[in-house]
């Protein structure tokens, strides 16, 4: 009886301690893709009102560097001033995994290569019918060749 008792106790403390997950329906997911597609058309056009446009005023970006921007006037310069180098960089994007963590909430990890390989992590919200990027993190990954080599 005691061992019962024991087990559905762990039972129900390990049950609610996980952290559920719900499925986006396929026009949040699709209006998350739509929203990247965005950024990345803006990137590639350097085009900074473009690109912000996907980012909430209050969004927190923390890029390679270890460099936190708080805020969408921020982030704004900080493009503004890499874009105006006259680098001509152009990225190419995968997201490679969309987790509705719930139904207003989804974490998106994006793959991004142009010289260097980034590995995003968006949070985004949606606010008012239309999805925005609140939280954005991204990391260098090692350049891999069409047969997954490192070069």
């Amino acid at each position: 009886m005691f061992r019962s008792i024991v087990l559905a106790q762990l039972v129900f403390v390990a049950t609610s301690i996980a952290v559920p997950t719900t499925s986006g329906s396929p026009q949040d997911e699709q209006a998350i893709k739509s929203a990247l597609a965005q950024f990345y058309e803006g990137w590639n056009a350097h085009d900074i009102d473009k690109m912000t446009a996907v980012y909430a005023d209050d969004i927190d970006h923390i890029n390679v560097l270890g460099e936190w921007h708080q805020g969408k006037t921020a982030i704004r310069e900080d493009l503004a001033r890499l874009h105006s180098s006259g680098r001509n960089i152009q990225k190419t994007y995968t997201i490679e995994k969309i987790r509705f963590v719930k139904p207003d909430v989804a974490v998106i990890q994006v793959r991004s290569l142009s010289t260097v390989c980034n590995i995003g992590t968006y949070v985004m919200t949606k606010q008012s019918g239309k999805w925005l990027v609140i939280s954005f993190t991204n990391v260098n990954c090692p350049m891999t060749s069409a047969s997954g080599e490192k070069s």
